[in-house]
């Protein structure tokens, strides 16, 4: 199945091996998506390290409570919105698999 595009991005722009705005947003998914889970591996490590160093107080160890929490909730939405995404990708435009990058056609 070919993509149809309005124009070629890449005769109107400099661009490289991108021709489409599709493939360009294609291109960037994996590399978002791996951004955001560090971000919330991160975020739940810090709230680890607030939790084990709060040495019993009522209110640090909430704040670390609460932040462990919404790394967790974060990481939920994460992997929704990824299953959302690869479900739309590959019910609406016919891409399976979990690389989203549209493959020029010769």
């Amino acid at each position: 199945m070919t993509p149809a595009y309005a124009f070629e991005i890449g005769e109107k722009f400099g661009f490289g091996d991108i021709t489409s705005l599709g493939q360009g947003v294609s291109q960037l998914v994996v590399p978002v998506f791996s951004l955001a889970a560090a971000a919330v591996v991160i975020y739940f490590l810090w709230g680890a390290f607030n939790y084990l160093k709060s040495g019993g107080n009522k209110e640090e160890v909430a704040n670390a409570r609460n932040m462990i929490t919404h790394a967790i909730i974060g990481f939920i939405i994460l992997i929704f919105a990824f299953f959302v995404l690869q479900f739309l990708l590959s019910s609406l435009f016919g891409i399976t698999g979990t690389d989203f990058q549209i493959i020029k056609s010769q």
